[in-house]
């Protein structure tokens, strides 16, 4: 007679083969599904990745890379979900959240999270993919190696201690290619050049002066843009982040995959779902209950972009409305419109044509010579190249023989100014949005 181990021959087409631990190489036997249902004690969550880098593709676990949401201190839930006591998906509930509820990033075990909420000192545990990041939070930053807390602000300084790699830290400065640390009860400084930060991940920073700009890179502790700015990290005050960017941690030492820092991107998240089940003669055993593909891409249209693969373009002009919205427009082989700072919709009224764009903080949106009073669904004409030829002549006395719109700048009290080539100089005109008259502004 069988053992209830054995794969019996009734249920053969439906044998699994079981495993000491998730982690072991070969399977210590088979046995039927159903019998493994039965004996089921619980399920957990592994990810993996298929990363490419350097223009090649390779299976990477979760703990050698580093995503977005893992540098992130504030958070978002996605939609209404419990907040479980435990980290295992049959824990019992603490509460039930709302969608949208704001909580603090206390802990990350790979699926795992551990948070809370911001208003109240409620804990538990999530799964990663029920949060997303918010665009006004800076984040942590998190050491790659072991780093050495110095007394001061120099390589040479004296050592206070070494914090370990991955330690999640909030810095109380940001200085020339140091961060000032707290660290148990010792404060000093750490070289910025260890850790990884939301920086590193960003598509798009916030500057109070800028609006939104274009994140190509950090360099140690500045981000370069891609009009090639350089701007300091402490002035920024929130990003967008590419969560299919990676940032690897433990590179695999036996073969020659992406090295220690690398930044990979992530083609498709998998999570394998173990099942935990205790088999007479075995004990506890692990087998693969499912392979759950944890964000299906959607087939990409044409009249959309990503804001990763927008970067790869020549960016015209690009507008946002303000700090805590990054609804905003951009001119590049086109006119595209975001909701979100992640993906762009085209607008087909513009072709694939490049216009000067800009957004007044009353709302309006501007693209070439026509304005939108609706965040960019519709849009009207509002400049009259008649009226804008008879204030240039009535100024310089000539009357222009070309006029091309180049620029287009909001100003205080619900008035823009618009820069315009005649071929021969460049004009400025100011205006009351929605009037027809332009006053030419010579110096």
């Amino acid at each position: 007679m069988p053992t209830s181990w054995a794969a019996l021959s009734t249920d053969a087409d439906t044998a699994v083969s079981f495993f000491r631990n998730k982690n072991s190489l070969f399977a210590s036997g088979q046995v039927s599904r159903t019998t493994l249902e039965d004996k089921l004690i619980r399920s957990e969550t592994e990810i993996s990745f298929h990363a490419s880098w350097d223009k090649k593709e390779y299976a990477m676990q979760s703990d050698q890379i580093l995503r977005d949401i893992e540098v992130a201190r504030f958070v978002e839930t996605k939609s209404a979900t419990p907040l479980l006591s435990l980290n295992r998906s049959d824990a019992p509930p603490v509460k039930n959240l709302s969608a949208k509820t704001s909580l603090e990033i206390v802990t990350v075990e790979d699926f795992w999270v551990r948070v809370k909420e911001k208003d109240s000192k409620v804990e538990g545990w999530l799964p990663l993919q029920a949060l997303q990041s918010r665009h006004d939070d800076l984040g942590i930053y998190t050491n790659l190696i072991d780093t050495y807390l110095r007394q001061n602000a120099d390589s040479s300084a004296r050592v206070l201690t070494t914090i370990p790699r991955l330690r999640r830290i909030v810095p109380l400065e940001i200085t020339k290619s140091f961060l000032k640390i707290q660290y148990g009860n010792q404060i000093g400084y750490a070289d910025i050049t260890h850790f990884v930060s939301r920086a590193d991940f960003a598509s798009l920073a916030y500057h109070p002066k800028k609006n939104w700009v274009t994140v190509l890179y950090r360099n140690n502790d500045v981000i370069i843009t891609q009009k090639g700015e350089t701007i300091p990290m402490k002035e920024i005050l929130g990003y967008v982040t590419n969560s299919h960017r990676g940032i690897v941690i433990r590179p695999d030492s036996a073969s020659y995959g992406p090295p220690l820092r690398a930044r990979v991107e992530i083609l498709k998240p998998e999570a394998h779902i173990w099942g935990i089940s205790k088999i007479d003669g075995h004990g506890e055993v692990w087998w693969k209950k499912k392979n759950l593909l944890l964000e299906e891409p959607e087939a990409p249209s044409k009249s959309t972009v990503t804001t990763d693969s927008l970067l790869k373009r020549e960016i015209y002009s690009i507008a946002f409305e303000n700090k805590n919205s990054v609804r905003g427009i951009v001119s590049s082989e086109g006119v595209y419109r975001t909701e979100d700072g992640l993906t762009w919709t085209q607008i087909p009224l513009f072709g694939k044509q490049n216009y000067p764009v800009s957004i007044h903080p009353n709302g309006t949106w501007f693209v070439g010579s026509y304005k939108s009073t609706n965040h960019g669904k519709s849009f009207e004409p509002f400049i009259r190249w008649d009226n804008i030829a008879q204030a240039i002549e009535a100024a310089y006395h000539s009357n222009p023989k070309i006029m091309r719109l180049t620029q287009i700048e909001a100003l205080p009290n619900s008035r823009i100014l618009i820069h315009v080539d005649t071929g021969v100089k460049q004009i400025k005109l100011r205006s009351l949005i929605g009037d027809l008259h332009w006053d030419v502004i010579k110096n």
